[in-house]
């Protein structure tokens, strides 16, 4: 039984603003607390969320301050112990629960589809809820990003029969989860700060796989890391010589998406002809993992087909704002080497031949020195870099290294630095042909003024 009032600090992040749609749809009471207010807190105090911005604990609305366990109260890893309004409302007798052990309580009794991985995990989880919610039945899902389709990161059906999920590597945040069938969709070392080596960060996946009741789906690069088992299936883009479950062959690229076919189930199921409107080989990794999930859900395939050729994307998730002969602009999340070179190539590949212009916004200090070697190596290929100071996110600053330390690395003869305050007046120094902004921290809040000032000479 869910308490009628929730209290969640760092309520306007990605994973706890859907949680809070969902509690107010189970007809709770949500309060919360973010540091900034943002378009995405704006939108949930339309739907009826109360939040503040103040961090004292004098802020704590009354109604939070109730009979210890009435309040449901809960934090992400993001939040220190020392957060005033956690200190408060556990000093007065409330037990605080972190965004993943909630979600681990929903998907405990209900059938569960999650995505696992390092890379991919939202556009990944975004499409397959956009196909299940085509279904009679819907599904209710928690996505880490915005969908164009709906404008949430939340769906919702009274009818629904699965749970479709994020699974968190971060703080081992996916152990809390026990899933019906799940998808790893990469494996690539990150949060080394939690993990400390490539070995523990492959050894939690290792534990979050035996928590899965069905089928195990992953990307073929990566199977030898997952530890042998008879409910595994493969996926990937169809190879001489490479048996797969799941895949796509005959696929043709352009400007405008990808058209491909698709077999699922060592072919016991084939979709051909299919069109989607997204770009990247990586991003059409995505659109066959999640159609594995569906299909493993009992999605029937001429569902499938219809709910891919009308997915619209996901909001930062290679989002094309500009697409013209004279002028391309691009919005990716990318925040690690190999994101940032699934995302590079992919730019390259619809768009060959044109200049490359890159803003990167490295996201903490920690993630960039530790993955310093594969930025530079990423970076360098790009025709013209400027580079956005370090996001530092949850850290504090590392002496003595910052987004100077990279270009020295780089050495690239078309690299510099700059603000976001700045970024304009960079641009404009030189002729923009493609241009392609990356990173998980603020970056975000240059969209509006780049997609307009690319479009006036679209």
């Amino acid at each position: 039984m869910i308490p009628s009032v929730a209290y969640l600090i760092g309520v306007g992040g990605a994973g706890m603003s859907a949680i809070a749609r969902y509690l107010l749809k189970v007809g709770c009471v949500v309060y919360g607390y973010d540091r900034v207010k943002t378009i995405l807190t704006q939108e949930l105090e339309k739907e009826g969320v109360i939040i503040n911005h103040d961090l004292s604990s004098s802020s704590i609305p009354k109604a939070v301050k109730i009979e210890s366990g009435k309040l449901l109260l809960i934090t992400t890893p993001a939040i220190p112990s020392t957060h005033p309004h956690l200190t408060e409302l556990t000093n007065s007798g409330h037990q605080a629960i972190k965004r993943a052990e909630f979600l681990g309580q929903i998907t405990e009794n209900t059938p569960t589809l999650a995505v696992a991985g390092t890379h991919g995990k939202t556009t990944t989880t975004a499409i397959l809820a956009h196909i299940l919610a085509g279904t009679e039945y819907g599904c209710n899902a928690f996505i880490g990003g915005i969908s164009a389709n709906t404008k949430s990161n939340f769906y919702w059906s009274s009818k629904a029969k699965w749970t479709v999920v994020e699974a968190d590597e971060f703080d081992r945040s996916f152990h809390e989860l026990s899933p019906t069938h799940t998808v790893i969709t990469s494996l690539d070392p990150d949060h080394l700060d939690i993990y400390g080596n490539e070995e523990n960060f492959i050894e939690a996946f290792n534990v979050f796989v035996e928590k899965v009741k069905e089928k195990i789906i992953i990307h073929h690069e990566i199977s030898s890391k997952i530890n042998p088992r008879d409910n595994l299936e493969t996926y990937g883009i169809a190879q001489p010589n490479l048996k797969l479950t799941h895949f796509a062959s005959d696929i043709d690229s352009s400007a405008n998406g990808i058209k491909f076919n698709l077999s699922l189930d060592n072919g016991e199921s084939v979709l051909k002809n299919l069109e989607v409107d997204m770009m990247g080989l990586h991003n059409l990794e995505n659109v066959i993992a999640a159609s594995a999930l569906a299909y493993n859900a009992g999605v029937e395939k001429d569902v499938i087909k219809s709910r891919l050729s009308s997915f619209s994307g996901i909001y930062r998730r290679f989002q094309i704002h500009t697409n013209t002969p004279s002028s391309v602009y691009i919005d990716d999340y990318a925040h690690h080497p190999t994101e940032l070179k699934k995302t590079i190539e992919a730019v390259r590949n619809h768009f060959p031949d044109r200049h490359l212009t890159v803003i990167f916004q490295p996201h903490l200090y920690s993630r960039t020195l530790d993955q310093q070697e594969g930025f530079c190596r990423e970076l360098s290929k790009v025709d013209r870099l400027i580079l956005l100071p370090i996001y530092a996110a949850r850290e504090n600053p590392i002496d003595g290294f910052n987004t100077q330390s990279i270009i020295e690395k780089i050495s690239h003869p078309h690299a510099e630095t700059s603000t976001i305050n700045s970024i304009l007046d960079n641009l404009k120094a030189h002729h923009v042909d493609v241009l392609l902004s990356v990173g998980a921290g603020d970056i975000d809040i240059l969209v509006p003024s780049l997609k307009k000032w690319t479009s006036t000479y679209a």
